[in-house]
């Protein structure tokens, strides 16, 4: 196992703390919760290590904002049988806490799709009547199976698990 994998142990334990801890936000039973974050991440730390200055940093900064609607830098998504919910988090001790909610969907308005390109999959979420389109990446530096369940159980590709 990889120093960023998590064992199916830990899956386990994550998923439910995700889980109960979106559970007191939402009104709906949760499908799933996972962490995302804006993507660039790695070009903003290619222009660091090759000191191209703060400008191309934070154009690169601006750059993911852009796409990512302008949802803040990370965010727990919440996925229930009606809705998706976008909260922001802090981390309190080893811990999570969802702090305010930063956007709310009705899922059956929603177009999402998917992209590998980026060395992660990243999830676009479009609201087309809202005019709102939104491009994250999962809360890690790699795939998870958080994020690829939730992204899988938005996309269809895979049912909720209990």
């Amino acid at each position: 196992m990889g120093m960023f994998d998590v064992s199916p142990e830990q899956v386990v334990e994550w998923r439910e703390k995700f889980r109960q801890l979106a559970s007191e936000h939402v009104d709906e039973d949760v499908l799933a919760a996972a962490p995302f974050r804006h993507g660039g991440a790695a070009t903003r730390y290619a222009i660091s290590k090759l000191q191209l200055g703060g400008i191309a940093y934070a154009g690169s900064k601006l750059l993911s904002k852009k796409k990512a609607g302008g949802l803040p830098d990370q965010l727990m998504l919440v996925v229930t049988p009606t809705k998706l919910y976008a909260f922001t988090y802090k981390f309190k001790g080893r811990n999570y806490k969802i702090k305010d909610e930063a956007a709310v969907w009705e899922r059956a308005g929603l177009r999402v799709g998917t992209d590998d390109s980026g060395g992660m999959t990243a999830l676009t979420i479009e609201s087309p009547a809202e005019g709102e389109k939104a491009t994250l990446v999962g809360g890690g530096v790699k795939d998870d199976p958080f994020s690829q369940e939730l992204i899988g159980i938005l996309t269809g590709a895979a049912p909720a698990s209990a």
